[in-house]
Formats: C-alpha cells, sequence, structure tokens
C-alpha cells in the first residue's frame, strides 16, 4: 500500500456568495404551486425524525438507522490514537489517567457513534448536545402525540444513539467524577476539504476532549442537560437505563461546577462559536432539579439564570435561555404555582429588588409577542417571521415550538400563540409565495437540492444534477426576508440541513398534532422507502461497480500520439470495497513494440494522493490475450467507489517511428471523447473494467467475460507452467514433460508456454525456458510482440 502526506488542499465545495437580491421573488409569485397544499402534521412528525438517521455515525448505523442507504461509518473513531497529536489532552494527561482512558492498553480510546452535524461528518460538540436535549425536551412535552402517530419507538431509538454515545465517551474515575469527556471528533477544516458519502472517508479525525485544564463548561453543561432530559423520557418505563443517564448527568454537571467555568473554544473554531456559558449551564440544572429534587441544582440554576434574556433571540444551539425559562417555569408550577417561594428565592439569589415582578412563564409569552407582532423580527410579505438569514426555518420552528409548550402550560390548549405556530408551520409547508415546501421530501413541491453530502450521491456540491436519495424529513435553511430562496445544493444558506435545525422542529409537529391533529392526518405507511442500491446483499456490501470516463486525444503531425483518459469509480455498494482496481484494455496491433522506451504511461492526477493518505498504483502493460494488454490502477486499502476521487493517466507512444491508434482499443469504444482533460463531463462505460481483489465485478472483458461469468481471467504469467506464480525448475521439468508427452495439459492456460508465440509448444520453448533460468535472457520473445 502506497501512502502520501495529507494534502491541504482547497475545498471544492466553498463557493462565492450569490447576491439575494438576483434571486429576489416578489409577493404573489406562485407560479411554482403544482399541487395542491397539504398541512398533515402527523407526516410531517413522522418525516422529521428521518434526518437523524440520515446523519448517524460510528459502528451502530447499519443496527439503528432505518435509511437502507446509509451504514456504519467512520469506524475508525472506534480506534482513536491516544496522543496528543490525535487528541487535544496532553502527554502528561495522557499518561496520568491512561488507566481510564484506555483500559485494555490498546493505545486507542473508543469515540465511535453519535450524529454528523449537518450535510458534513464533523461531530461537533454544542449543536449536538443541544439537538439531543431539544428532541428529548419535545418527546417529554408531548409523548403523547409520539404515541399516537405511532412514532415515538422511532424517537427512542434515536434518543438511545444520542446518550448511549455521551455516556461511551465520558470517563469516570473510580469514584465516579468525570476525567474527561469527548465533545468533538473531525476537524471542520479537513472535513469540508471533501464532498462524499460518509461509508468512503478515510480522512484524519481528531477527538476533543473537555478536561480539568479545558473545562468547556458549555458543551459539559449541554451533555448534562440532555442526559437529565433523557432521564425523564425513561424513567418510568425503562428506570435502569434511566438511572445510568442520571448518573452521568450528575457526573458532567458536578464537572462543570467545580472547575472553571469558560466557553468552549477548542475544536469548532469559527463553525460552532459559542458566546456564553451560562445558559447551558442553567439549562442542564433545570432539568437537574426536575430530575432529582435536589435543591443544589435549583440553587445553581437561579445564581446564574438571565430572566430578560429568554425573549431577546430564540431557542437555538448557542442560546438555550427559552429552553431553561420553559423548564424553570415548569418546576415552579409543579413545586410553587400559586405562590411566590421560588420568585422571592431567584431574587435572592441574584439580588434584585424585593418588589420587583418575576413571571417565569411571562419571557416565553413576551417571545411569541415579539415574533407575531415583528417587534423582535422581519415580517416577510408572505407574513413569515423571519430572525436570521443562517437558517431562519429554524429559529422560526424554535419559536414555534416555545409558543405550544407555552400554551400546553398555561391554557391546556391552543391559544392566538399556538394559531400563529399553525401559520408559520403552513408558511414552511408550501403557503407561501413561491408555493415552495421547505421540508424536504414532504410533498412535490418540497426543495430538491439539500446541502447534504450522504444523500446527494454527488461528486461536488456544484453539481445540479438530481439527487440520488431523498432526505425525507430535513428542513433547510429556510427563505430570505423577502420570501426568497435558493434550491441548489451548493447553497449552504437556503439549502442547508443540520441536526440542530430539525431539533425544535420535530417537538413543533407534536405539538401541533396534539393541538390540532384530526382523524384526517396520518403517517406514510411502510416508510421510508426501500431504496434500489442497484443489487448486492442485505448489508449493501457488494452492489454493483463500473466506471465514468472521458478521454482526449493527443494527436501529433494528423497522428495519433496518446490517449488522456480521466475515470472515476462509481457504485451501488453502501460500503464500497477497499480493494478495488480498474483495467484499460488496448490492443497492441500496428505497434511495433511494447518496451518502455516505446510506449509510455503517464500519471497525470491523483486526487486520491492529493486529497489523502493513499495513492493509486498504475502499472502495465500485463497481457490479457493475443495482442490485447491492459493497463491497470489499484487504491489498495481505500474506498474509492463513490469517492469521486478522479485519476487521469496518458497511455501512448512518443517515440519516433512508433505509432499509436486507439481506435482498435477495447476500452476505446464508445468511450466519450472531450477536447479538454480539465473542462470534460464523464459517462458510464461498460469497456473499463472493475475489478474486487480481482475479481470481474464491473463492465465486459475482451473475450466478453461479464461480473458472475465465473471465476476471472488472471494475469497470465509467461513461463508459469505449474500455476504457482514463481518461474523456476519445477515450470521447467513441467514443459520437459509435456514435450515428451508425459502429461497432455497444465493447469494454466496453454498460451503460458508458448514462450516464443508462434502457436506452438515445443523443444524451442523448452530451450528458451532453460535460458531464463540460467539468466542469459531476462523475458521471453513472445513478451516483445
Amino acid at each position: 500500500m502506497i501512502r502520501k502526506k495529507f494534502s491541504n488542499k482547497t475545498s471544492a465545495w466553498i463557493i462565492v456568495f450569490i447576491v439575494l437580491a438576483t434571486v429576489v421573488v416578489p409577493f404573489g409569485n406562485t407560479a411554482n404551486v403544482s399541487a395542491e397544499l397539504e398541512f398533515n402534521y402527523a407526516k410531517a412528525l413522522q418525516y422529521s425524525m428521518f434526518m437523524y438517521d440520515a446523519n448517524m455515525c460510528g459502528t451502530g448505523v447499519d443496527e439503528n438507522s432505518l435509511y437502507n442507504w446509509r451504514s456504519n461509518c467512520h469506524v475508525y473513531d472506534a480506534e482513536l490514537p491516544l496522543d496528543s497529536i490525535n487528541t487535544n489532552m496532553s502527554e502528561s494527561f495522557i499518561e496520568k489517567y491512561r488507566h481510564i482512558l484506555d483500559p485494555d492498553g490498546d493505545g486507542t480510546v473508543d469515540v465511535a457513534g453519535g450524529f454528523h452535524d449537518a450535510g458534513d461528518h464533523v461531530k461537533f460538540g454544542m449543536p449536538q448536545v443541544y439537538s439531543s436535549a431539544t428532541l428529548a425536551w419535545g418527546f417529554y412535552e408531548f409523548r403523547d402525540a409520539f404515541e399516537a402517530t405511532g412514532q415515538d419507538e422511532h424517537m427512542k431509538t434515536i434518543l438511545r444513539y444520542f446518550h448511549d454515545y455521551y455516556m461511551k465517551v465520558t470517563f469516570l474515575d473510580e469514584n465516579g467524577d468525570v476525567i474527561a469527556h469527548c465533545y468533538q471528533v473531525g476537524d471542520g477544516d479537513i472535513d469540508h476539504k471533501y464532498w462524499n458519502a460518509p461509508e468512503v472517508d478515510e480522512m484524519f479525525r481528531r477527538g476533543w476532549f473537555a478536561t480539568p485544564e479545558l473545562p468547556s463548561t458549555d458543551c459539559i453543561s449541554g451533555a448534562a442537560a440532555s442526559l437529565a432530559a433523557n432521564y425523564m423520557v425513561f424513567k418510568d418505563e425503562d428506570p435502569e437505563y434511566a438511572e445510568e443517564n442520571l448518573k452521568y448527568a450528575k457526573a458532567l454537571f458536578k464537572f462543570a461546577y467545580e472547575h472553571d467555568k469558560e466557553v468552549n473554544t477548542d475544536g469548532p473554531k469559527g463553525y460552532y462559536t459559542s458566546s456564553k456559558w451560562e445558559d447551558d449551564y442553567v439549562w442542564a440544572a433545570a432539568w437537574l432539579y426536575l430530575a432529582t429534587g435536589e435543591d443544589f441544582y435549583l440553587e445553581e440554576a437561579f445564581k446564574y439564570y438571565d430572566y430578560y434574556a429568554p425573549s431577546c433571540w430564540t431557542h437555538c444551539w448557542n442560546d438555550v435561555w427559552v429552553g431553561a425559562a420553559c423548564i424553570l417555569a415548569e418546576i415552579n408550577d409543579l413545586y410553587d404555582k400559586d405562590g411566590q417561594v421560588l420568585e422571592d428565592r431567584y431574587k435572592e439569589a441574584t439580588n434584585k429588588s424585593p418588589y420587583e415582578e418575576i413571571d417565569f412563564w411571562s419571557q416565553i409569552a413576551k417571545l411569541a409577542e415579539g415574533w407575531m407582532t415583528g417587534r423582535s423580527v422581519i415580517i416577510t410579505p408572505g407574513g413569515y417571521a423571519f430572525l436570521n438569514q443562517w437558517g431562519s426555518a429554524r429559529y422560526n420552528t424554535a419559536t414555534q415550538f416555545a409558543a405550544l409548550v407555552y400554551d400546553k402550560h398555561n391554557h391546556g390548549g391552543p391559544s392566538t400563540y399556538s394559531e400563529w405556530a399553525r401559520g408559520q408551520m403552513h408558511y414552511l409547508m408550501g403557503d407561501n409565495p413561491l408555493g415552495l415546501c421547505y421540508i424536504v421530501g414532504y410533498n412535490e413541491n418540497s426543495v430538491k437540492f439539500p446541502h447534504h453530502r450522504a444523500a446527494s450521491g454527488l461528486s461536488k456540491c456544484e453539481d445540479p444534477d438530481p439527487h440520488r436519495f431523498v432526505l425525507y424529513g430535513a428542513l433547510v435553511g429556510g427563505p430570505g426576508a423577502n420570501d426568497e430562496h435558493i434550491d441548489k445544493t451548493c447553497d449552504y444558506i437556503y439549502n442547508e440541513v443540520t441536526i440542530d435545525y430539525n431539533a425544535a422542529f420535530v417537538g413543533a409537529c407534536a405539538g401541533l398534532y396534539e393541538f390540532f391533529g384530526d382523524p384526517s392526518m396520518q403517517v406514510t405507511p411502510d416508510f421510508p422507502p426501500e431504496e434500489d442500491l442497484g443489487g448486492g446483499d442485505e448489508d449493501g456490501g457488494s452492489g454493483k461497480y463500473w466506471v465514468e470516463a472521458f478521454a482526449t486525444e493527443i494527436i501529433q503531425d494528423g497522428a495519433y500520439k496518446a490517449t488522456e483518459v480521466t475515470i472515476y469509480v462509481r457504485s451501488t455498494a453502501r460500503k464500497p470495497s477497499k480493494n478495488v482496481s480498474v483495467r484499460y484494455f488496448f490492443d497492441a496491433t500496428g505497434m511495433s513494440s511494447l518496451e518502455p522506451n516505446y510506449i509510455e504511461m503517464r500519471t497525470l492526477y491523483d486526487q486520491t494522493a492529493a486529497e489523502t493518505d493513499y495513492a493509486a498504483e498504475f502499472t502495465g502493460p500485463h497481457h490479457y490475450d493475443g495482442n490485447i494488454y491492459y493497463v491497470e490502477i489499484k487504491w489498495e486499502g481505500f474506498p474509492v467507489a463513490n469517492s469521486h476521487k478522479k485519476f487521469q493517466f496518458a497511455l501512448g507512444t512518443y517515440a519516433w517511428g512508433n505509432s499509436w491508434d486507439p481506435t482498435d482499443d477495447w476500452s476505446y469504444q464508445n468511450l466519450k471523447i472531450e477536447e479538454s482533460n480539465y473542462e470534460g463531463v464523464p459517462e458510464k462505460t461498460d469497456y473499463i473494467c472493475v475489478y474486487d481483489d480481482g475479481v470481474l465485478v464491473g463492465g465486459i472483458e475482451p473475450d466478453g467475460t461479464t461480473p458472475g461469468d465465473g471465476e476471472p481471467k488472471k494475469d497470465l504469467i509467461y513461463g508459469d507452467i505449474n500455476g504457482d506464480g514463481i518461474i523456476d525448475s519445477i515450470d521447467a521439468a513441467f514443459l520437459s514433460r509435456y514435450v515428451l508427452e508425459i502429461v497432455d495439459g497444465f493447469p494454466v492456460p496453454a498460451e503460458a508456454a508458448d514462450l516464443n508465440g508462434d502457436g506452438d509448444i515445443n523443444s524451442t520453448d523448452y530451450m528458451l525456458l532453460g535460458r531464463y533460468l540460467l539468466e542469459v535472457i531476462n523475458k521471453f520473445p513472445v513478451e516483445s510482440k
């Protein structure tokens, strides 16, 4: 296997920002409306959870994801080397706690699992813990809606997958105290250089850990909040599992309480810049008090709670004041609904005036009213409440969810707040000037091109082609301030999809069904549909393979001199093989020689070598049959199929007086010819063959062999009469017995014994084999023909 140092090439997916004014669609333009509007909250709830099936990571995807096009990925996260290069922990810290971090002593730490952040494949800490906590909160508030629509088991699978991961990557000492917690795996700068399915990723993925040296209070607190909320979900039906969640939640909060408090800056870089830790800390403390009733947690929550903050933004990964306010208000309702005990305790903890009026729910009402009236947001011409261009729909649905939670606890049902939420959801479902649904796959007017690698099946995000898979239920970034939108895969503003975008959206769908659902609203049966992966075994491990290619012709003085070929290897397999090779067949008829100085093979570009630790091996010419030869490209150890890695090579002759005619080459037939190898567009060809560990799995060989026709034609070694891969005296003895008619055949094709290529096997061939073994000659005459 050939390895090369990792190369920091410029990302292919970064695009120039598109000026909004060029795509503004005026109010009233409904030209895209082609189907009757559907406002089905049961269906929306069902679909909304599948963003998480699409973004599962690790060794449990096969078992837990309901998508048959997703599979285990980044399995090497399970063996993250335990050192200061592959993690952010110091060598001294690692040595001190190696017995805890690496109890089996293999020098690695297991951080496999969790969820990819978005269309990329980093497991970022803050959006991940926000997403899981908000999903658990939505299930806690509107569990009846999940159960009534039959979606409760799906949600519980997702919640377990999140929280099993958090417990796995939280390392406790013998006293149950947190030593370290892994909050991020993968580097955004590295990850964003690629556009391919997660199953074929081989990129370097560093692990970031919160430790006493790097406390990351916000990430630690967010994980504690999520685990405590998950305890509330499972405490009645699975108390043992719930208690395990609570144990880790308490340990993580204790860590946050005892160590320096600071925001996380090590790992997320500019992708998720956390602005404060206090909201996450209060969010965790509130959930822990709700779970345990232990006064310590309420004291900590009151100490840092910012009473007026919830109405200033809305619930999101970088600001959970809204969520904290709701849980504190619920606690107040539970323990002191008609009194002032908790309000007075809060005023005392924060040195507020005893005369200041405190009503924990009031800031949620203020939030809803600000969004309804436009006091806090922009109201678009189409009536949509717009807060920010980066994920406007996630902010909108988060406020919907908060309004529904408020009505549940203050009105026992819908009020004008919930009616507002309903109208906003209808806008997102298609009741808008564009007639566009911002929920992928919800109806035929849904956006079609979410910014998501795994679902797209494309080689780059700039590719305008249809996506291979439908990312059902994903909430895209949403419309702009003038109701405009750009439905392109490459647009990571309007069409971004992330796990945090869907988190509150799930809760909003559940709340709307609970308040407004009726018997006409039904889920889609037998969902999601099975995707045709084009064959292969049940786990998608085999599938079909093919090559997409084009060529450019090098012509000098009116004659062919070389063929430059660009290839991509494709597959329907979910887990493409790491032993793939490709063979390009050509005919040597008319060439004066195949000697190295008469035929030239050049590697023009190897994208695998440029962007990964691997490189292609380009070899040949290898003899196939008669005058047919082939060159072979191997990617040992690298899953090149579907990696969208390009390989370009030149094959021909630059020797004076030697000829090159590609028109009689097997692999040249029907090959698309382009003027430029930089701008050419590849097309599928059946005449460039794909092999998996030497077995033909794609294409048609020159003798007509296709995949499944039996054993592939093996590389022929002239002089290897017994087929053991070695030319020695045993082969000479075998050939002698054949010439003397003691035996009448060989274990290999008889062609291997015709060493002078005259079509006969006789004493001349025996003499040539003897000269080869005596090192008088170093190749046989047939190999020069």
